[in-house]
């Protein structure tokens, strides 16, 4: 899945992200960026109407757990 591909590279888009990187209309990303917040893929996390911000949390926090350092 191409827009599941950008997102292991960019754990932050937006639709307007989606609409360049993988070269689709307005009305698909937004349809792909809804479902993925429905399946609880994306999180919602700018808190606006408008340019949206959405977050690939369960790859963010793999990240963040393997690279923590232990003191």
């Amino acid at each position: 899945m191409v827009l599941l591909d950008l997102l292991f590279k960019r754990p932050i888009v937006t639709s307007r992200d989606v609409i360049r990187e993988i070269q689709v209309s307005k009305d698909t990303a937004n349809q792909l960026i809804r479902r993925f917040v429905e399946l609880g893929i994306l999180k919602e996390i700018s808190g606006k109407k408008r340019y949206k911000s959405y977050l690939f949390g369960d790859y963010v926090e793999i990240i963040k757990r393997g690279t923590e350092v232990e003191l």
